[in-house]
């Protein structure tokens, strides 16, 4: 099944918020209400370097397949 863009984004942005959330609460001993604000904040900050990630991994595929192809003429 394949996911469009904006709904993957989403569902990372809310496993993002969930996951932050539960460890500041259980592992961290924050109270929820500082768990909930924390993991408002972070959400979007892990959605973004997820994106960097895929982006940054993307050009050096990139210039890893240009230079085997000018080191292989």
């Amino acid at each position: 099944m394949n996911l469009s863009r904006p709904v993957k984004l989403l569902l990372l942005a809310v496993l993002a918020f969930l996951g932050s959330t539960l460890y500041l609460h259980f592992g961290r001993h924050e109270p929820w209400g500082r768990s909930l604000l924390l993991g408002l904040g972070t959400a979007p900050f892990i959605v973004a370097m997820w994106k960097f990630r895929d982006w940054y991994m993307g050009r050096a595929e990139k210039a890893g397949r240009r230079m085997r192809e000018a080191r292989n003429k």
